[in-house]
């Protein structure tokens, strides 16, 4: 039998980010003398309550037998922790994965220099242009970019990549066979064709909440240096530079406007022993003789960048930022209920009067009300597919008819028109 389906088992057994891996490690060699183990040996070193310890009392493996058929049928390549080939950096992070799936060709690791780019999904213009441009000079210079494919910053380091002309690699939150944003398809097939996109987790695992911050550690793991771009307060993008830091790689945040909200991660990091990031030299010059030979930094001198909104319609990335155009030129009509008008970017501001009025007479807001105010069909596509009564995800309301540049578009106009409150962690509700 393959060993490969043991690591399988024992990856479907293991929690992602777990301790347990490493507890059975310093016992066993590998996975196929954890399976083999008796209960009770799994026990002590696991604890009796231990759900990972049931997990692998359980010796079924038609599971495994299930997903090695899939890959091999699919041409998914496995990567085990046991294997030579594991990228050693990621082999001595503190909850190494078990086992990886991947598409596309991996990159040697070891004998390259990884930089991994984070930042925010609802992104400013600052942030898509540096972002770019950073990661795009970086793969100039010999880089591999590491990212983890989302809207946003991820998908604009992606694209630099690309365009350079390098490797890049995209660490998913779902299983290799569930490409997550959907909008994000055309991206990932160009990623494959040079460098890879992988995962942890098994085919057909959802793209679910939890899973996103604990693929960060991968993100992290993989590089030397991880370059946070931008990001607010809560962002999810402090969870990836944690474990930047309990890894013992050199951080570096993106300088930004004090009093912009999406530089607030970035400001906190550098008061907390970040390296400034201003531009790609920032790294080349801190890396080029730890690394040397992999990183040129006379490759920046005959570089020119191509034009960042081209390749990201090339890449088909979804990147756009408040102070894009978001207005159409459609007169908006006036009605009886006369809710505040949307000029330029800013709504009149009502009476305390008349906002008690209007709250009275929208509890709940429906479609109907919105119609007459003079929305286009998009927006109200969208306003619909905001839960009634609960906060959703800005990234949930994209999908195969509406990319985060059209969502954008429409929750701003709807912010404006007061229909909608933007929340905390990049969440959305109405504003009953």
């Amino acid at each position: 039998m393959d060993t490969l389906i043991y690591d399988i088992w024992l990856s479907l057994a293991i929690t992602p980010d777990s301790s347990a891996f490493k507890k059975l490690l310093s016992t066993f060699s590998d996975s196929k003398s954890i399976y083999e183990a008796h209960d009770g040996e799994i026990r002590s070193i696991l604890g009796r309550e231990s759900s990972e310890a049931q997990r692998l009392c359980e010796k079924d493996l038609s599971r495994a037998r299930e997903i090695y058929d899939f890959c091999k049928s699919k041409g998914v390549g496995l990567l085990s922790y046991f294997d030579e080939a594991f990228p050693e950096n990621l082999r001595n992070i503190p909850t190494p994965p078990v086992l990886l799936y991947y598409r596309g060709v991996l990159p040697e690791f070891d004998k390259l220099f990884c930089a991994a780019v984070v930042g925010t999904r609802s992104i400013s213009s600052y942030g898509r242009k540096n972002a770019f441009n950073i990661a795009y000079d970086l793969t100039k210079a010999g880089a591999v970019i590491v990212a983890g494919m989302a809207l946003g910053i991820d998908g604009i380091a992606a694209a630099a990549a690309l365009s350079a002309g390098g490797k890049t690699v995209a660490v998913l939150g779902s299983g290799i066979d569930v490409c997550y944003p959907p909008v994000h398809k055309t991206l990932a097939r160009a990623i494959v064709k040079s460098g890879c996109v992988f995962t942890e987790y098994a085919p057909g695992t959802r793209p679910d909440k939890q899973n996103f911050p604990r693929r960060n550690r991968i993100i992290s793991g993989l590089c030397a240096a991880t370059l946070v771009i931008e990001g607010p307060e809560k962002s999810g993008v402090r969870i990836t530079a944690k474990y930047a830091f309990e890894q013992n790689r050199e951080v570096y945040a993106l300088p930004g406007n004090i009093e912009n909200p999406n530089s607030k991660v970035c400001t906190n990091l550098l008061k907390n022993g970040a390296r400034v990031l201003t531009g790609a030299d920032d790294i080349i010059r801190d890396f080029e003789d730890k690394y040397p030979g992999k990183l040129n930094p006379f490759a920046l001198a005959n570089s020119t960048r191509p034009k960042l909104e081209d390749e990201l319609r090339k890449y088909s990335v979804s990147a756009v930022a408040p102070e894009d155009e978001i207005f159409s030129s459609k007169p908006i009509k006036k009605v009886k209920e006369k809710r505040p008008e949307i000029k330029n970017f800013k709504a009149q501001k009502p009476t305390e009067n008349k906002r008690t009025e209007l709250k009275a007479e929208s509890t709940p807001v429906s479609d109907a009300e919105i119609s007459p105010v003079g929305f286009d069909a998009a927006t109200l596509k969208i306003y619909k597919k905001i839960p009634m009564k609960d906060s959703c995800l800005i990234e949930s309301l994209v999908d195969e008819n509406f990319t985060l540049r059209d969502v954008m578009k429409a929750l701003l106009k709807l912010e404006m028109g007061r229909f909608i409150k933007m929340l905390p962690g990049e969440r959305v509700s109405r504003n009953l």
